[in-house]
């Protein structure tokens, strides 16, 4: 089960061996933002549960219109930079953790930008502290998706990329509830509004493709309920 409350450790590093550490989603997000200074996202969020805040925007600036979903019991955020004004481009952040079978987080981070709430272009990276210490793992949990399914070129995923660089034609989106993952074909893709299921398998710690999704794709790009 991916969801363990406020009581799931996460494993530390920690004089040559390894100790269980209790953590929560805010804590792993802010664990990795500081390791990984380059390419993970800048907003900071402060507090938690109704009272978090989220400031930050390097897209925007100041002037950027926030917005937080956060689920903390399920291990699940979403920021939606709306940007300064008319005629900006909004850009949607979501993160996610899943635990593999020996309790090391997975933790996912999904960006995409949004034209008249439809997106247009996403990117998904995997981070895994199984080995004690952040380590970017898209490739081994996650099966390729340009090729088949959206009949575009492979795209290498830098982790030093940020914002607008690196976004492909494949947007996936994370869960609030459950654990699968929703992929979606869109922009100039020549499957685009097409998409796929990907399955958690926790034994395995990583994604399996679980068969097509039924079309159309879930847009408007809303945050999703409870």
């Amino acid at each position: 089960m991916r969801r363990l409350l406020a009581v799931v450790a996460v494993l530390l590093l920690a004089g040559g061996g390894v100790r269980a550490e209790p953590a929560g989603l805010l804590a792993l997000y802010r664990d990795l933002q500081t390791a990984q200074v380059n390419g993970f996202p800048p907003y900071e969020i402060s507090g938690s549960g109704q009272s978090a805040m989220v400031s930050g925007s390097i897209l925007y600036g100041d002037r950027a219109r926030l917005a937080l979903t956060l689920d903390e019991a399920n291990f699940y955020l979403r920021i939606d930079d709306r940007g300064d004004g008319e005629g900006a481009t909004p850009f949607v952040t979501e993160v996610a953790v899943w635990f593999d079978a020996e309790g090391f987080p997975l933790l996912g981070l999904s960006e995409r930008g949004l034209k008249s709430d439809v997106p247009f272009a996403g990117r998904v990276r995997f981070y895994s502290r199984q080995s004690g210490r952040w380590n970017l793992v898209t490739e081994t949990v996650l099966p390729p998706l340009d090729q088949d399914l959206c009949r575009t070129e492979p795209q290498e995923v830098d982790e030093n990329t940020a914002a607008w660089e690196g976004l492909g034609r494949v947007v996936i989106l994370l869960p609030r509830r459950g654990t699968d993952l929703a992929a979606w074909c869109v922009g100039s893709s020549p499957l685009a509004g097409s998409g796929m299921l990907l399955a958690w398998d926790r034994t395995q710690g990583r994604f399996r493709k679980a068969g097509a999704l039924n079309g159309p794709p879930p847009w408007p790009d809303a945050p999703a309920r409870l």
